[in-house]
């Protein structure tokens, strides 16, 4: 296997997160949390907390972010379609462009079977070290496709679209058997997506996780206050 990307991580983001936390600050674009402001006030708090890493939607965000941190910043790009439930996380180049010029030391970028070929995948991949040298975290829904990204040159593996493609609809989350799978192939794995307790953090670990990402359980209080919310009714 490959590691193309990961030899030119130039800021030294993609060591800095291993073994530590990363928390993902975003809100949904009609959130009242959507407000660059209100994303950077998150990512200070979280930072004051222990995050060892954020990880951030939209060139906006990532450079209001940046102006009060020096923690490595995972940014992505998503775009919303009509023909997807979800939405495409950092699409091209030009998303990864922008992001970089805001201040992204990591990329975000999607690299499943249901929305691009394989060529795809290590053509970006290819562009982005050679001309922006930035590593890429790979958000993958299966091993196969993990294995893939690693070898196209991504510097980390991310469990992220797991339960989110047609292959994997139902899978449970947080999906500790593909990070143990890709960990075990030789991949720099990364659990996300589904991460609600700190044992769930300290099972990835031991599982073979480089690092951790959780958003919603941490940065989202409108889905905390549904929960305890729930409870009353």
């Amino acid at each position: 296997m490959t590691t193309v990307i990961g030899e030119v991580d130039r800021t030294g983001a993609v060591a800095a997160i291993r073994g530590g936390l990363v928390v993902s600050c975003q809100a949904p674009p009609h959130s009242p949390m959507a407000a660059s402001h209100v994303i950077a006030a998150v990512a200070a708090a979280v930072e004051c907390g222990g995050a060892s890493g954020l990880r951030i939607a939209s060139p906006e965000h990532v450079a209001a972010v940046r102006a009060h941190t020096a923690l490595p910043i995972v940014g992505l790009t998503k775009r919303y379609g009509d023909a997807s439930p979800r939405p495409f996380i950092t699409p091209d180049f030009d998303d990864c462009a922008r992001l970089v010029e805001a201040g992204a030391d990591i990329l975000a970028v999607e690299a499943v079977a249901d929305s691009r070929r394989p060529g795809e995948i290590a053509d970006l991949f290819a562009r982005v070290s050679d001309e922006l040298g930035a590593p890429i975290m790979a958000d993958v829904s299966t091993l196969a496709e993990g294995v893939h990204a690693w070898d196209a040159g991504a510097a980390l593996v991310a469990t992220t679209l797991s339960g989110h493609t047609s292959s994997t609809t139902g899978r449970p989350q947080p999906d500790l058997d593909l990070l143990g799978a890709l960990a075990a192939s030789g991949v720099r794995a990364v659990l996300e997506g589904g991460v609600t307790v700190p044992s769930e953090v300290t099972a990835a670990l031991a599982a073979g996780a480089w690092s951790v990402v959780v958003g919603t359980a941490i940065s989202d209080p409108r889905a905390l206050a549904a929960r305890f919310a729930g409870g009353l009714r």
